[in-house]
């Protein structure tokens, strides 16, 4: 499977749209007091084409109490425990590079889901406080590369861009806000993965159409219960 240009381009080009109306998002929801994780699909990628892929945008949030942002970006700044923290989505992970704010980091997923797929993927990761009471986190995928046989070797890998298409880009947008005595959180994920032949509609439509929604539920459930046991330490 290759990914076309124009998938790539009509990535491109809802990112760019939905980074305008994120900036604006409300993060602070009394409703999520309670502790339920909630996790919906982003109404503007039903209109989202992408000649031979397939765009999914995902939102979730969560409120963690007792929490402080200082907890929140300790625990997203901690690459190397990710893969403690996100398993077993996350296989490995670490940290390539940092310049004050901004990070260069790999992770290691491994996706489950009647096929196993390994992706050895790398991020740019850039922080923001607008003020005490809010923090912003950008993560936008740098590459994206699948492991040709994970029995055999981690290292050697399918050539990027001509590979399964199970995912091709991955980019996530937090945004915290400190208030009611916690920490509300709203993370939104935008992906691209190849689409869904006809022939193999059987096979392959849950694992590409779950596989974002359930990453993102293993991040909520991964960061909150971090920064809690961060708070209880």
């Amino acid at each position: 499977m290759k990914l076309e240009p124009e998938a790539a381009a009509a990535f491109d080009r809802y990112v760019e749209q939905a980074e305008a109306r994120i900036g604006g998002a409300e993060v602070r929801n009394p409703a999520l007091r309670g502790g339920e994780l909630h996790i919906d699909a982003v109404d503007a990628v039903r209109r989202a084409k992408a000649p031979g892929g397939m765009i999914q945008d995902w939102a979730g949030t969560m409120f963690i109490p007792g929490a402080t942002l200082a907890q929140v970006q300790a625990v997203l700044r901690d690459y190397a425990n990710y893969k403690n923290f996100y398993q077993p989505k996350v296989v490995e992970s670490k940290q390539i590079a940092q310049s004050g704010d901004e990070y260069d980091v790999f992770l290691r997923l491994n996706e489950e889901h009647i096929l196993t797929v390994i992706l050895n993927t790398t991020y740019h990761v850039r922080y923001s406080l607008p003020d005490t009471q809010h923090l912003i986190v950008t993560s936008r995928s740098t590459r994206i590369a699948e492991v040709k046989d994970p029995a055999k070797s981690y290292d050697e890998e399918l050539a990027v861009g001509h590979d399964t298409g199970f995912l091709w880009r991955l980019n996530s947008y937090w945004r915290f806000q400190s208030a009611d005595g916690g920490v509300y959180a709203l993370c939104e994920a935008i992906s691209l993965s190849r689409g869904v032949p006809l022939g193999l509609g059987w096979m392959l439509k849950g694992f590409l159409e779950n596989l974002p929604k359930e990453s993102m539920m293993n991040t909520l459930r991964g960061t909150r219960d971090a920064v809690e046991n961060r708070g209880r330490g």
